[in-house]
């Protein structure tokens, strides 16, 4: 059973996804991912990996930690670089399709191996790159937040 908590204290000040998750989401560790199909951001399958499929050479279950034959990196349409909080949070709710309760959202940003992955290992061929700050407790934490609170983006 999924269960959703609130912080402390929220019913002055509501947990947005502006003051919560936005600088997360846009931390070079989700980006890697999440710009990796876009020519205009020069993304990693076109700037050294030259086709996605070469990637699971070296990014192979052993060594990130990802279920054999997943699909790692984000599709084309979940880049989100260079968005305001707003038009982030409207992508991310938009791409779960309708999912008023926030159960699928939230299934997704906390149970998701890739989401995991980035969270509490980021382990590449070349190491582990700097983690996301407050690492998934502190990502949690939002996140429950943010849709207890009614998925709010502004």
């Amino acid at each position: 059973m999924l269960v959703l908590a609130s912080l402390p204290a929220t019913a002055d000040k509501p947990a947005v996804f502006a003051d919560r998750l936005h600088a997360k989401f846009h931390h070079a560790r989700c980006l890697q991912c999440h710009q990796f199909n876009t020519r205009e951001r020069d993304g990693r399958a076109f700037a050294s990996h030259r086709s996605r499929y070469l990637c699971v050479e070296c990014h192979r279950p052993d060594v990130i930690g990802l279920p054999p034959n997943t699909d790692w990196m984000a599709p084309l349409n979940m880049d989100y670089t260079g968005f305001s909080p707003a038009a982030t949070c409207r992508l991310v709710k938009t791409r779960m399709g309708m999912d008023p309760t926030g159960k699928k959202l939230a299934h997704h940003l906390l149970h998701d191996g890739r989401i995991r992955w980035a969270l509490d290992s980021g382990m590449t061929p070349g190491g582990p790159k700097p983690a996301v700050p407050g690492g998934y407790a502190e990502w949690k934490r939002d996140v429950e937040a943010w849709i207890a609170d009614g998925m709010r983006c502004e």
